[in-house]
């Protein structure tokens, strides 16, 4: 049986109108860690102590020594009902030895069942030593206990919540394995993690079939945290919030590839910890692939189950606390923002929303709890549950009932998360190791991504393409998902006229994403070209611009314009046998032609339809002018743009390069298969364009001579 944090329960003996005291409104327990302190012997001739605790573990049963801690409990608290006053429970709660005690007893009974914690203790030597760990620190068991408490109102006030004996063997494992988690942030991570252990949070498409163990997911985030892989807001987490991180059901594998994928496919989304815009940027689709993976989630798409799915997963990935919401006829994502306030994405707002995680609390009600959780009120009220049902006498019961709202009350100040238990002290996070230089071979060119001399793009959504800071080191480019053009430019020194090898490193999340090469140089120069038509008589869409060599440049005609002529003037009669015309990723012309000029006359060199990425070799001819011939478009909008339009001999560099997609490296960097390329000795420009698709970064390119045939 696994731990239900916010179990359904019996709700019938609350008050209709019941205070917020009375609900056990929450509070986040963020207590220091420290060993318990000895308590004063003044009044009463026995007190909580090691050696009776020992002996206890020893005989496998604290049934007596549980009771003594009661009894002891009892005697703190004046006997005169009178006397319980806001005043004298303060000053227990204040006490850290009153508090540890408290505790204790609220640990040893709420362990229970396969065995209970005597039986947990005398099972093995090494169960003994850690509940003697455990138990040596009063405000450490204090922190798992208001850890462990649910969220729920309800849940809280029928106090039935326990912890099976398994989240102590889980948590030992841990303890046993990793030195670090015995303080500070990994012991919070620790504790989250054996109260939480994989698969206890949401379930949704893509999750892992069988579930890894505590200790697994644990060094998991750990080595994650010491790569700087996760938000700087991990750093601040209380254990409550982390169980919100660790309790994910996808697999190791997942979470690892969640966070190469992105820090090299899109590391922008770390600004501002805004990872949850990874998962928008999924299709709104029915999935075409089956979701083996969440890998394959963010791949195929999918609705609002999915994409709720992946949110969740996404942030959870990086350290960020999220849960799933179900909204009317939809589900959506809450996280923790990096100022600490939970958020809804992918849906509407939290009035419409329902918490998915077990407990069906209103979004309102959820925030409420979350706050209270923050303040030393949620401690308070539960220690006060806690003594109720330990205390004899029901005015005494009464009494402290009475006082217990103003209590609340004054204790809303914030307090900081839960840091310290006995012994090991905390590991400081390594510095990242800075990336080796690439190494490249003898004769190869190595280009950074970053080292571009002209870069652009044309979106509804952005830039297009947008530099960014390599999560590794170094730069590189980001040809955004669903920009209608994007391009960047390289000045390359190229040692010797010839074909080179490209190859490109690049990351894709989708499958069929791609990058289009050109050069310019083995081409003929146009001396001036003239044009029918230009958009809004604009220079800067002229027709001069469809022959700069410079592919982020182009002619465009009037939207609503179908029909339409370029000419080109060679400056001096030239052989020509090839011909480039790009229209990229427009398609707008369904009909054209290229006619050459022999002496007065226009004559037909080709023609076709759906012009696109027009790649041509006819019978040699000798003219200075060449014209294209736009005869008719594609849909009501009209209005064909031209890239670039070049002729020669000999043609230049030009080719797809596809990035190398498969599940389990999807994002990452990958190399790309070799592409032929024709380049002119000298300095000349190499492009790469981008068109619409989901999104790809390119890392660097490399270019090597290909080898002459014996």
């Amino acid at each position: 049986m696994r731990v239900n944090f916010n179990q359904p329960t019996n709700i019938t003996h609350m008050q209709p109108d019941s205070k917020p005291w009375k609900t056990g409104k929450p509070l986040q327990w963020l207590v220091g860690g420290m060993t318990l302190l000895a308590l004063s012997t003044t009044a009463h001739a026995w007190v909580p102590n090691a050696r009776d605790r020992a002996a206890a573990m020893n005989a496998g049963n604290f049934n007596a020594y549980s009771d003594r801690l009661v009894e002891w409990l009892n005697q703190q608290v004046p006997a005169d009902p009178a006397r319980i006053t806001k005043e004298s429970m303060m000053a227990l709660l204040k006490d850290p030895g009153f508090v540890g005690v408290l505790a204790e007893r609220q640990f040893i009974g709420k362990v229970w069942d396969q065995p209970d914690l005597g039986g947990y203790a005398k099972a093995s030597p090494k169960n003994k030593a850690f509940l003697s760990w455990v138990m040596s620190s009063g405000k450490l068991m204090d922190g798992v206990m208001l850890t462990r408490t649910p969220t729920e109102p309800a849940a809280r006030y029928d106090n039935s919540w326990s912890i099976n004996a398994y989240v102590l063997e889980d948590w030992r494992k841990i303890w046993e394995a990793y030195p670090e988690s015995r303080n500070g942030l990994y012991l919070r991570l620790a504790i989250a993690t054996a109260l939480r252990p994989p698969g206890t949070g949401n379930v949704g498409v893509g999750m892992a079939k069988e579930q890894s163990t505590a200790l697994a997911r644990f060094g998991n985030y750990l080595k994650a945290h010491k790569n700087h892989e996760l938000m700087p807001s991990f750093d601040t987490l209380t254990a409550w919030e982390l169980t919100h991180v660790v309790s994910s059901g996808a697999s190791e594998q997942d979470l690892s590839w969640a966070r190469e994928a992105l820090n090299s496919w899109n590391p922008g989304f770390r600004k501002n910890e805004n990872i949850i815009a990874m998962a928008s940027q999924m299709q709104y689709q029915g999935s075409q692939i089956p979701y083996h993976n969440m890998s394959c989630v963010f791949a195929g798409g999918g609705k609002c189950g999915p994409r709720s799915s992946f949110g969740v997963f996404i942030n959870q990935a990086f350290g960020i606390p999220a849960i799933g919401v179900a909204q009317p006829a939809h589900a959506a994502v809450a996280f923790r923002d990096k100022d600490g306030n939970w958020q809804v994405a992918l849906g509407k707002s939290w009035g419409v929303s329902k918490l998915s995680d077990r407990a069906m609390m209103s979004g309102g009600e959820f925030l409420e709890q979350v706050k209270l959780r923050k303040t030393n009120a949620f401690a308070n009220v539960e220690h006060l549950r806690w003594l109720t049902t330990y205390l004899t006498g029901k005015p005494r019961i009464d009494a402290v009932n009475a006082v217990t709202p103003a209590i609340a009350d004054a204790s809303r100040e914030e307090i900081a998360p839960f840091q310290a238990s006995p012994a090991v002290a905390a590991t400081e996070n390594p510095v990242v190791k800075p990336v080796p230089t690439a190494v490249v071979a003898p004769g190869v060119m190595y280009v950074e991504a970053g080292d571009f001399v002209s870069i652009g793009g044309i979106s509804s959504y952005g830039p297009g393409v947008g530099l960014e800071d390599g999560f590794t080191g170094g730069k590189q480019l980001h040809f955004g998902a669903m920009s209608q053009a994007g391009w960047a430019g390289y000045k390359v020194n190229i040692p010797k006229t010839g074909v080179y090898e490209l190859t490109a490193t690049l990351a894709a999340m989708n499958w069929g994403q791609r990058l289009y090469a050109r050069s310019f140089g083995a081409m003929y120069p146009v001396k001036a070209a003239t044009a029918t038509d230009v958009y809004r008589e604009q220079d800067a869409l002229g027709a001069k611009m469809a022959i700069d060599h410079d592919l982020g440049t182009r002619w465009a005609m009037n939207l609503g314009k179908e029909q339409g002529t370029i000419e080109l003037d060679l400056g001096e009669p030239r052989e020509i046998s090839k011909m480039i015309i790009d229209e990229r990723f427009w398609e707008r012309v369904s009909h054209y032609r290229v006619e050459y000029k022999a002496g007065d006359e226009w004559k037909m060199l080709f023609e076709g339809t759906d012009l696109g990425e027009c790649k041509k070799e006819f019978p040699p001819v000798t003219t200075q002018n060449v014209r294209l011939n736009l005869l008719d478009g594609k849909g009501p909008q009209g209005g064909p743009t031209i890239w670039d339009i070049s002729v020669g001999k000999v043609f230049d560099g030009s080719g797809w390069l596809n990035a190398e997609w498969a599940p389990d490296r999807s994002g990452c960097w990958n190399a790309t298969k070799p592409v032929e390329m024709y380049l002119v000795e000298g300095t000349q420009m190499l492009w790469f364009c981008a068109p619409p698709q989901r999104g790809l970064s390119m890392k660097s390119f490399e270019l090597k001579p290909k080898p002459s045939k014996p």
